[in-house]
């Protein structure tokens, strides 16, 4: 224990008022100290969990390859789809709905306004390059590719964005409680919170 350590410990801290009277440093130590005396075991991502997670990722990915390889060269250029309504109608139904929960989340000021931003930002995405491929060399072709510069593409990138930022204050806050260091690392090289370190 250090000599911090032990300056720390002879002051007892007993109210709010104790906690301001300590040096930033002090400060710092305390709450590292609180994270981890922290039972969080419930809420930890198990081992096996996170192993299923990767498997069903790299699975994907891996088995996606030659199926995507095999509709590039099979597949026709020209196809009459049955259900086209049901299908496109079906689709905006569910960007209305994605639009119409993130407003709600975002209004109630709920965390997971951070995954309907995702969400809608991907279903715009697609939007954009469905309307663009299958449109194009027709007479909507000009409409599609207007309503993908200048609406779908930049809400998107506005959605991922916001969600971004917040993912990023929500880390920075635990980062504070916890009492590490600053700066923050980039979300990319950001472990993941609730993952032990000898299980990454």
């Amino acid at each position: 224990m250090s000599n911090r350590d032990d300056v720390l410990l002879q002051r007892p801290v007993a109210s709010v008022d104790d906690v301001e009277a300590l040096s930033p440093p002090d400060r710092l130590l305390l709450a590292r100290w609180l994270a981890h005396s922290t039972q969080c075991d419930d809420i930890v991502l198990s081992r096996a969990r996170r192993r299923v997670g990767l498997a069903m990722s790299v699975g994907g990915a891996v088995l996606l390859v030659p199926w995507v390889a095999q509709l590039a060269m099979t597949l026709p250029d020209h196809h009459s789809a049955h259900q086209w309504r049901l299908a496109w109608s079906g689709f905006d139904v569910a960007l209305t709905l994605a639009f119409a929960f993130t407003a709600f989340t975002g209004w109630r000021r709920r965390q997971i306004v951070i995954t309907a931003l995702t969400v809608l930002g991907v279903l715009l995405l697609c939007d954009a390059w469905f309307d663009l491929t299958l449109s194009w060399g027709t007479s909507e072709q000009t409409a599609s590719i207007f309503t993908a510069v200048f609406a779908e593409v930049p809400v998107a990138i506005l959605a991922f964005a916001i969600a971004h930022g917040l993912l990023r204050e929500t880390v920075h806050y635990v980062w504070h409680l916890e009492g590490r260091e600053h700066p923050i690392p980039p979300l990319r090289r950001l472990p993941i919170i609730f993952v032990p370190t000898e299980a990454r």
